[in-house]
């Protein structure tokens, strides 16, 4: 019995073929700090006996392979080797670098890897793990250790690992962090799509999707899955960070059949007896010291931002006549909190209507810790500006300890005031077109013996009931013809205009009541312009608004303060409440009496 196994064995290994061939190579960071080591990993899938550099020559990178290994697995009768060379990169000093394309040799043939780029710096990142932790968990339940290669004290099936930027932090200054699964890369499988992370004392990012890469770790093939994000500490002390889990399932190495002793299960295929299996990996919990922000030299304007941050600003249009607004525009760049900080301040804007501005942020990393964020402010001028507002933007700067002042002084600009231009009322211009003459009526020879009575008749014509009939009916066109002449005439002069101008003003007025809310200023402007004749625009309302009495201008010039407030202000106005909106339009009544 014994032999027949193992010569079916045999010759189902002999049958599989092996599967195409696929060679990758890739690096397991694209940044590095000095000094520090990474590792570029090249995998050869579908052959046997491959060929590669021993060392790679880059200037600035110090590149020897250090490990390789093989594994063999067995999926429907086809046998797959997967080979893994594992080289040290150790960067020798700061830059860019690029890593060239470097031949494989499979068979007699040359494969040519992709090139790499690897960028070098002195600043602080994410450091890498060079070794498997000592509390790494135990195997899986139904795998023996002697079945899965690298499975001692030194080559455990799976592990996780919480990697923190710092180990110590200010309240509201943002923490990089990383979780990184490392699974034996003889015991296959799938992992979920998210890490399971939350805690007490810190807020967290949304983590970025998981990249996969290959890791020699104490000589042994890993397959990591790595997701970034990152914590900002909400209150002061020492705060615990806790386990981070990924659920996976696992395809590992199931028991040998009764049947073949030591000498055949050696010859079984890597996955002949594959068993799945659901497990759950977690990190090891860690701390965080947190120090509360000093407030010795706190500023006055300081809002919370926390990181390190430059500025600067902008204006458009340089140029802008009476009540138009322009926009400064204030990009804060650099890394922090951009969620946490409130715009900057506008100083020296005693002479300009500002309103709140609208902000946008754009990341330049995978969890929004580096980035820019713009804030526009609309602002318009109270008298002629010549300079717009200065900005200044306060925050505190954890590397040093200290707060710091960013400054933009005033840019120049063209600004007229809002309401210091006279409006002038342009009459609206309507050519006088002439009613086109009425047509010659063409004289009508009754045909006498078709009318009522025939040839025997002797009723005048003129008593005829269809002549009456006809000449009533030119009579009625012509009447016609000289009422729509008359009515255009009279439409198109100066009384005429300012009747319909009233009419279209007081229907505007008995609509306020049932304006929405959010219409309502526009309406009030809207009834201003037809009331006074002139153009629906700012500064001719404001021009004509202060000529009349103290105690009415007031309130519309509120209601003119409110309707730019919801065209330029992010997130428009509030809407009014219904006594003001009561007091308004009867102050809008009063105008009716104005002569």
């Amino acid at each position: 019995m014994k032999q027949f196994l193992a010569i079916l064995i045999l010759a189902l290994m002999a049958s599989a073929s092996l599967r195409a061939q696929e060679i990758t190579a890739g690096l397991s960071s694209n940044e590095a700090q000095v000094g520090e080591p990474i590792q570029l990993v090249v995998t050869v899938r579908g052959g046997r006996g491959a060929s590669v550099p021993e060392t790679l020559s880059v200037n600035g990178l110090h590149i020897t392979l250090f490990g390789r290994s093989t594994q063999f697995e067995m999926r429907n009768l086809t046998m797959t080797s997967t080979a893994t060379y594992t080289y040290r990169v150790v960067p020798q000093f700061e830059g860019e670098f690029t890593i060239p394309s470097f031949d494989v040799t499979l068979d007699g043939k040359k494969y040519p890897t992709q090139a790499m780029r690897l960028s070098v710096s002195g600043s602080a990142t994410i450091p890498q793990v060079p070794s498997l932790p000592q509390n790494a968990p135990p195997l899986p339940q139904g795998i023996p250790s002697g079945q899965v290669a690298g499975t001692s004290q030194s080559g455990r099936p799976y592990f996780g690992e919480l990697i923190l930027s710092k180990k110590s932090a200010y309240v509201g200054e943002v923490v990089p962090i990383e979780l990184r699964f490392y699974f034996n890369a003889r015991v296959g499988g799938e992992v979920g799509e998210r890490p399971g992370f939350s805690g007490e004392g810190f807020t967290v990012q949304k983590f970025s999707n998981g990249v996969k890469r290959e890791q020699v770790v104490n000589g042994s093939n890993y397959v990591v899955f790595s997701f970034k994000s990152s914590i900002t500490p909400a209150k002061s002390g020492e705060i615990e960070i806790p386990a981070a889990f990924l659920e996976a399932r696992l395809r590992v190495p199931g028991k040998v059949p009764q049947g073949f002793d030591d000498f055949f299960s050696q010859m079984i295929p890597q996955g002949m007896f594959n068993e799945t299996q659901d497990v759950k990996i977690e990190t090891v919990p860690q701390t965080l010291e947190v120090t509360a922000l000093p407030k010795d030299g706190r500023p006055d304007d300081f809002s919370g931002a926390v990181g390190k941050f430059t500025m600067n600003a902008s204006v458009s249009p340089k140029k802008a006549s009476g009540g138009e607004p322009v926009t400064m525009r204030v990009t804060v760049a650099g890394q922090g909190n951009f969620e946490g900080m409130s715009a900057p301040v506008l100083t020296g804007d005693e002479g300009w209507r500002t309103y709140p501005p609208s902000d946008k942020f754009r990341a330049t990393d995978e969890v929004g810790f580096t980035g820019e964020k713009s804030y526009e402010f609309p602002i318009i001028a109270r008298q002629d500006q010549t300079r717009t507002p200065g900005v200044r933007f306060s925050y505190f700067n954890p590397s040093t300890g200290k707060y710091a002042t960013l400054t933009q002084d005033p840019l120049p600009v063209d600004a007229k005031a809002g309401s210091s231009p006279a409006a002038t009322a342009a009459a609206p211009t309507t050519a006088q077109q002439s009613a086109p003459p009425a047509a010659a009526t063409p004289a009508v020879t009754p045909d006498i013996t078709a009318m009522a009575g025939g040839a025997s008749s002797w009723t005048s014509l003129i008593f005829r009931r269809e002549f009456l009939a006809a000449n009533a009916v030119l009579a009625l066109t012509w009447l016609a013809l000289v009422a729509a002449f008359s009515f255009r005439r009279f439409s198109a002069s100066a009384v005429g205009r300012s009747l319909a101008r009233r009419k279209l003003a007081a229907r505007a007025l008995a609509g306020l009541r049932g304006t929405e809310p959010d219409a309502f200023y526009g309406e009030v402007s809207r009834f201003l312009a037809l009331h006074f004749n002139v153009p629906d625009q700012h500064a001719a309302l404001a021009a004509r608004i202060a000529a009349l009495p103290p105690e009415t201008q007031a309130p519309l010039r509120a209601a003119l303060d409110r309707l730019a407030e919801s065209k330029f202000a992010a997130g428009g106005a509030p809407a009014p409440a219904a006594a003001d909106r009561d007091s308004l339009i009867a102050t809008l009544k009063t105008l009716r009496h104005e002569k």
